[in-house]
């Protein structure tokens, strides 16, 4: 696509197979060999109400008949009026619960106990997959490119994409040195945090990463580049001139982006690349958000 006056790949991770497909989608495949390989049989995990993490853990489980427990932070009367992801996990047969953000944790604890008093071996899953096999989805996931760019002799300057949790932005610093491309800058957009929490929670965990590959975590010190600009006042939250980008892209292009995850990280990659004319070869990393797109008339 053309952005800015420049050609721009994407990989479209929004087309990932599974319901509703995004990054969370990639992740949760990673998370099913883990949970075959190790016997489990049940998950516990948290979320938002329009999560993309709960759906795609809610889909996890009724595709291979776990139990799944899910605690969110937010009204059951939204959730129960809500489109999107929402419903997709009502439909998926999920047990929730809601809980204020201090009592996440006492109530994902009281959930795995249960299941262990039911006789059910479960998996604590941190909000967003923010745990080793969210991390190595795209640690895999950057091999799956680096095939590609050496078969068309293209590799990319910098990496855009929409950055949460942090286990996106580690994966794919951890697997960028590890194919040789360390690089290659990869510039995480913020949909929530600002940038001192988020450039945090995002250099800690590319070291946990990096140490279980075996990599020296002091090589990323200085390849942390989280971007908070383009917050427009926190999570879920966008201005009129973002709304007006997304949809005349969305007309032109055909590929749907939301203006809480993709669509956030598209518009701010625009604005950067304004800005900064340098850059060569640009990747955008889209990484879901179709249902978020669909729920936004319900919010």
């Amino acid at each position: 696509m053309k952005l800015s006056g420049k050609y721009i790949k994407i990989v479209r991770d929004d087309l990932f197979p599974g319901i509703g497909g995004g990054n969370k989608a990639r992740k949760a495949a990673e998370y099913e060999r883990e949970f075959r390989a190790c016997g489990f049989d049940a998950l516990v995990t948290t979320g938002g109400i329009q999560s993309n993490h709960n759906r795609a853990m809610a889909a996890l489980a009724a595709k291979n008949a776990w139990a799944c427990h899910i605690v969110y932070h937010g009204s059951r009367e939204r959730f129960l009026r809500s489109g999107g992801n929402a419903a997709l996990v009502q439909a998926l047969g999920a047990s929730v619960e809601f809980v204020e953000a201090e009592q996440i944790s006492g109530a994902m604890d009281a959930a795995m106990q249960r299941f262990r008093d039911a006789g059910k071996k479960p998996y604590y899953v941190t909000g967003g997959g923010h745990d080793l096999p969210g991390g190595n989805a795209y640690v895999n996931a950057v091999r799956e490119l680096y095939a590609y760019g050496e078969a068309n002799a293209w590799k990319p300057e910098v990496i855009f994409h929409a950055s949460g949790t942090g286990s996106t932005q580690a994966g794919i610093l951890v697997g960028l040195e590890k194919v040789g491309w360390g690089d290659v800058k990869v510039v995480g957009v913020s949909v929530a945090r600002q940038r001192e929490r988020g450039a945090q929670v995002v250099a800690e965990f590319t070291k946990k990463l990096a140490v279980a590959h075996g990599i020296s975590p002091e090589i990323f010190d200085d390849r942390i580049h989280f971007c908070a600009d383009f917050l427009c006042g926190g999570y879920e939250k966008f201005s009129g001139e973002m709304k007006t980008f997304l949809e005349k892209t969305i007309r032109e292009t055909g590929i749907v982006f939301d203006t809480t995850y993709s669509g956030k990280a598209l518009f701010g990659m625009s604005k950067i690349l304004e800005e900064n004319t340098r850059y060569g070869n640009v990747l955008f990393w889209h990484t879901g958000g179709i249902m978020n797109f669909l729920a936004s008339g319900e919010k």
